[in-house]
């Protein structure tokens, strides 16, 4: 090696990221281009890995409702469903959503909620309703469709319809 050459280490011989100067997180990870979420079997689930993999495991293809993305994830995915349960509102990513201290991620949850609804996907709520009006999440419930001990997506039709595969397994996750 001469004096003249340069050897390149650390951050300088790192090179540029795929999707470097693109807007949004979502595009950098490019998940317009993720077609196995798209669909039916598809789905935007808010919930603990024991959840998403009970869904896994039946056959749906999960893709985890990350703050900060999953508005986008509804747009660009296009599942069959948001899932929202109680229990990863806890712990996790989504902790504080009920409290004063993260009020943002229960206004990104609120939209996420919005763009289902924009996008005419269902929306699952996984445990108890809040019976107070002014709960926060008041508004997210008026659209969820709720699966819940006495809930009739939890006790089933009076008809005696049989549930869809998904409808099984959320039961299975709140019961």
């Amino acid at each position: 090696m001469n004096d003249t050459e340069r050897v390149l280490v650390g951050r300088e011989s790192t090179p540029e990221p795929p999707g470097l100067g693109s807007s949004t997180l979502g595009e950098v990870l490019k998940l317009d281009e993720l077609d196995e979420y798209t669909g039916r079997r598809g789905l935007v689930v808010l919930s603990n890995n024991d959840g998403r993999s009970a869904l896994r495991n039946h056959g749906f293809k999960v893709f985890p409702a990350v703050p900060g993305l999953i508005n986008q994830s509804l747009h660009d995915l296009r599942p069959g469903a948001l899932v929202l349960d109680a229990k990863a509102l806890d712990r996790g990513p989504w902790a504080g959503t009920l409290t004063e201290a993260a009020s943002e991620l229960l206004a990104e949850l609120d939209g996420a909620v919005s763009t289902a609804r924009e996008l005419e996907l269902p929306v699952y709520w996984l445990g108890a309703v809040p019976e107070e009006p002014e709960h926060p999440l008041t508004a997210v419930m008026e659209h969820a469709l709720v699966v819940t001990p006495g809930s009739e997506l939890y006790e089933g039709t009076v008809e005696g319809a049989p549930p869809s595969c998904l409808v099984r397994v959320l039961r299975t996750m709140v019961g």
